[in-house]
C-alpha cells in the first residue's frame, strides 16, 4: 500500500468487528510471537541467518496488512520467490561484471520500489521483492553466492509463512466481517446526512461541514479496504457483483446528498405546500435508510419496499417564483434519484446477505483504481531509493562500513518509509536512539545471563510488542532495528566492539536517509504543499479536458493520471495539518 497515501489503512485499522480484546494488542501480540518464532525455529533447526526471517515477518507487520487470508501469504512468498529469482538470474548474467550487476539491481529494485507505491492494496509483494533482489547479493564474492542466495529466499519466504500462519491461528481477523462492518457504518453516515437534510431545523452537536467530513472519511475508508482486500477474499470475490452495486450504490449516495446539504437556499422553502405527498416521500426514503441498516445487522426485512411517485401541487406552484419552483423539482428529483438508488443497495444486500434469488448485477462502481500511475511522488520514491542506491554504494566500495552490503540494503528498501512521510529526519534518530538504548543494555546484562530458550523468548517477544504496541506503522520499525544489532544465534560470541560498530552502522544509514529525504528532491512541507495545491486545480481542469477530448495517445496518458484525484486530496490534508 502507498505510503504517500494519508487515507492508508493501517494494520491495526483492518480489525473493525468489535472484541473483548483491543485491537492495538492483538495486533501488537500477533506480530511479536510472529517475529519471536521467526528467530526461535531456524535457530531450533540448526538453520543460519535466523535474523533474515524476523527482518521479513518486521517489514510485513509494518507495511502490510492483518489477514486471514492464505491467498495474502502465498503472493507475498511468491514476491520473495520473483526477487530470489531476480537476484540470482542478474548474478548469473553478470558473474565478472560487477557495475553491470550492481546497475542492473539498482533498476530492478527502484521499478519494485514504485509499484510499491503505485499498487493501493497489500503491496508487501512489491517490497519483498526489491528486499530479496538485494538481500541474495553476497558482497561481490562469486563463491558461493548461489547457495547463499538461495538461503537468504529461504529463510526470507519462511517468515512469510510463520507470519501467515500466526495471523490466521491467533485471533484470524475475518475480511468479510469487517468489510461488512465498515459497509454498515457508512450507510449509518449517509442515514444520518439524509435526516439532517430533510429535517435542518433540528438542532445538532456538529456542523454540516465537520458531519460531512466524517461521512467522507468513513467512505474513502471503506473504499480503501474494499480495493485492498477484493482480490485476496473468497467470501468477497464470491460475491463481487454484489459488493460493486454496494460501491456504486454508496457512490451516487455522496453524489446525491453531499452537494445538497453543502447548498445554503436563500430561504427556507416548505416543499409540503408544492408536493402533496411530501411526508409520505420522507418517510417512505427513511423507511428504506433503516431496511438497509437492519440488513447489515443481519435483519431480514419485510419485503421490498416499493418506491412512490411525485405529486406536485401544480397550483402552488404557479404563483411562486423561478428559484422557489427550481428548489421544489430539485428536491423531488433528489428523492426520487434517492429511493432508485436504495431500491438496488437493498436487491444487492438480499442477495449478499440472505442469497435471496433475483438479482441482477446493474451498476459498476467507479472505486478507486489498482495503481496509482503518473503520480509524481512515486516516481521521485523511485529516483530516490536508484540514487540512494548509488551513494550508498559508493560509501560501501571506497570504506567498506560495517554490515558491507547490508549498509547498501537498508539504505534502499527504507526509502519508501520516508519519503514524502512524517517520518522527519528528529524522529528517525529518537527512534533509532530509543532502540538501541534498550538493545545496549540487553547485550550487557540480558543476553549473557540467559540458559534457557525460554528466556530468549520472552526477551525477543518483550522487545518486540513494545515496538508494535507503542509506536503506529512504518515507524515501529526504526525502534525494532536495535533487535538487529544484537547479533542472536545460536553460537553467541560477546565482544562490545561489534555492537558498537553495529549502531555504528544503522546511524550511518539513518545519516544516509536524513540526506535522501533533501536529496534529489526537497521534501519541505510547504514547498511539497504549495505544489499539492497547484497541480490539484490542474487534474480538477484535466478533468473538464477528458470529457471532450478526442481519442489518443494524450487522453490515454490523461485518463491514467485521473486517478490521482483521491491521492492529491489525502496528501493535502496530510502536509497542510
Amino acid at each position: 500500500m502507498s505510503s504517500t497515501t494519508a487515507s492508508q489503512v493501517t494494520p491495526a485499522k483492518t480489525e473493525a468487528v468489535a472484541s473483548p480484546v483491543p485491537a492495538k494488542f492483538r495486533y501488537a501480540t500477533k506480530t511479536a510471537l510472529s517475529l519471536t518464532l521467526a528467530y526461535l525455529i531456524p535457530m531450533a533447526m540448526g538453520w543460519s541467518q535466523p535474523s533474515t526471517a524476523a527482518t521479513t515477518v518486521m517489514l510485513i507487520a509494518a507495511t502490510g496488512m492483518v489477514s486471514d487470508s492464505l491467498q495474502k501469504g502465498v503472493l507475498r512468498v511468491l514476491g520473495t520467490v520473483v526477487g530470489a529469482v531476480i537476484g540470482l538470474s542478474l548474478i548469473a548474467l553478470f558473474p565478472q561484471d560487477r557495475m553491470v550487476y550492481l546497475l542492473a539491481a539498482s533498476i530492478a529494485v527502484s521499478i519494485a520500489i514504485y509499484l510499491y507505491n503505485a499498487y493501493q492494496g497489500d503491496s508487501t509483494v512489491f517490497m519483498l521483492t526489491a528486499v530479496v533482489t538485494l538481500m541474495v547479493f553476497n558482497g561481490g564474492d562469486a563463491e558461493g553466492a548461489f547457495l547463499y542466495g538461495v538461503d537468504r529466499a529461504f529463510m526470507t519466504a519462511f517468515g512469510v509463512i510463520v507470519y501467515t500462519v500466526v495471523a490466521s491461528v491467533l485471533w484470524p481477523v475475518k475480511t468479510a466481517d469487517n468489510t461488512r462492518a465498515l459497509a454498515a457504518s457508512v450507510a449509518v453516515g449517509y442515514h444520518q446526512a439524509f435526516e439532517r437534510l430533510v429535517n435542518p431545523e433540528i438542532p445538532s452537536e456538529s456542523s454540516v461541514d465537520e458531519q460531512l467530513a466524517d461521512l467522507l472519511a468513513s467512505e474513502d475508508t471503506f473504499q480503501t479496504h474494499f480495493a485492498a482486500i477484493k482480490s485476496g477474499t473468497d467470501a468477497l470475490a464470491a460475491y463481487l457483483p454484489e459488493w460493486n452495486c454496494v460501491l456504486s450504490c454508496y457512490e451516487e449516495l455522496e453524489a446525491i446528498l453531499v452537494p445538497a446539504l453543502k447548498s445554503e437556499p436563500l430561504r427556507a422553502v416548505e416543499f409540503s405546500r408544492y408536493i402533496d405527498n411530501y411526508p409520505q416521500l420522507v418517510a417512505q426514503v427513511d423507511a428504506m435508510f433503516r431496511q438497509v441498516d437492519a440488513a447489515w445487522q443481519g435483519q431480514g426485512g419485510d419485503g421490498e419496499i416499493q418506491p412512490l411517485e411525485v405529486h406536485y401541487n401544480t397550483g402552488s406552484l404557479q404563483q411562486e417564483t423561478h428559484l422557489s419552483a427550481a428548489a421544489v423539482a430539485t428536491r423531488a428529483e433528489l428523492l426520487q434519484k434517492i429511493q432508485a438508488v436504495m431500491s438496488d443497495l437493498q436487491a444487492a444486500l438480499d442477495s449478499l446477505l440472505f442469497d435471496r434469488a433475483g438479482f441482477t448485477a446493474t451498476r459498476t462502481p467507479r472505486g478507486k483504481p489498482a495503481f496509482v500511475w503518473l503520480d509524481r511522488e512515486n516516481f521521485k520514491t523511485a529516483l530516490r531509493a536508484f540514487t540512494t542506491f548509488w551513494i550508498a554504494t559508493a560509501i560501501w566500495m571506497e570504506f567498506n562500513p560495517p554490515g558491507g552490503f547490508m549498509f547498501v540494503t537498508m539504505c534502499t528498501v527504507l526509502i519508501p518509509l520516508v519519503s514524502y512521510t512524517p517520518v522527519t529526519p528528529k524522529l528517525l534518530f529518537i527512534l533509532f536512539s530509543l532502540g538501541f538504548a534498550f538493545a545496549l543494555p540487553a547485550y550487557v546484562f540480558l543476553l549473557p545471563q540467559m540458559t534457557h530458550w525460554l528466556e530468549l523468548a520472552a526477551f525477543l517477544f518483550s522487545y518486540a510488542f513494545i515496538g508494535f504496541y507503542v509506536l503506529p506503522g512504518p515507524v515501529s520499525i526504526f525502534f525494532l532495528l536495535g533487535l538487529f544489532t544484537l547479533g542472536i544465534q545460536n553460537t553467541m560470541n560477546y565482544n562490545f566492539d561489534a555492537i558498537l560498530l553495529s549502531i555504528l552502522m544503522f546511524y550511518l544509514v539513518c545519516t544516509l536517509l536524513i540526506i535522501s529525504v533533501h536529496f534529489p528532491f526537497t521534501s519541505k512541507p510547504e514547498r511539497l504543499y504549495a505544489s499539492l495545491r497547484r497541480r490539484f486545480f490542474e487534474h480538477c481542469a484535466l478533468s473538464i479536458q477528458v470529457n471532450t477530448a478526442a481519442p489518443g495517445i494524450t487522453t490515454v496518458l490523461a485518463r491514467l493520471r485521473m486517478g490521482n484525484g483521491d491521492a492529491l486530496l489525502a496528501k493535502m490534508q496530510s502536509w497542510g495539518a
